[in-house]
């Protein structure tokens, strides 16, 4: 019997894994992602508490294949709760609760290291993001990726924060991510 290409494609692709490639299991525990806000009365962190990270590796090769982030508006928190509900509320968390980072190509920089290019939607808008990211190797499973990046949340339709005359929040937030996982052959 012979199977059609279309079949095999779909087979092959739908695990989202390619010949040699694994799924990373990140390690929560040693993984983070924060952003640092600045404003005019207080700087602080907001951290991402709970989140979905689909990457694929080949340790073999030293190369991911494919990543895909996806989380909650409502799970990044400052340690202040009434902070945080004026977040939501500003982002409109409720309407747009999804926020999804979608890479589209892993390119060599300089340095030894990467540009991950990629989509990214917030407050239900798409853009397309350039991540400067080092990529490192430990043993035979264990893959470390490190970015850093702006991000002007105001390219994704959202108004500056203002408060009174005087409280004015900086759009512009710098997100750090430190992703440490294991490779885990598929069972």
């Amino acid at each position: 019997m012979k199977i059609p290409t279309l079949v095999l494609a779909t087979l092959f692709f739908s695990s989202g894994l390619f010949a040699g490639e694994t799924a990373l299991t990140i390690d929560k525990g040693r993984s983070h992602i924060e952003a640092a806000v600045t404003s005019s009365m207080d700087n602080f962190a907001a951290k991402l508490t709970a989140y979905d990270a689909l990457i694929s590796v080949d340790v073999t090769g030293k190369h991911i294949g494919s990543a895909r982030l996806k989380f909650l508006f409502a799970d990044i928190k400052t340690g202040v709760e009434e902070r945080d509900a004026d977040m939501r509320r500003w982002e409109q968390a409720d309407q747009f609760p999804d926020c999804v980072y979608i890479l589209d190509a892993l390119l060599p920089a300089a340095g030894g290291t990467f540009t991950a290019r990629g989509k990214f939607i917030l407050h239900g808008v798409t853009k397309t993001l350039s991540i400067p990211v080092t990529i490192g190797y430990a043993g035979n499973d264990t893959c470390i990726i490190d970015g850093d990046l702006p991000i002007d949340t105001t390219d994704f339709g959202l108004p500056p924060i203002r408060k009174f005359l005087f409280f004015k929040v900086n759009p512009t937030l710098q997100v750090k991510f430190h992703l440490e996982g294991h490779a885990t052959p598929d069972s």
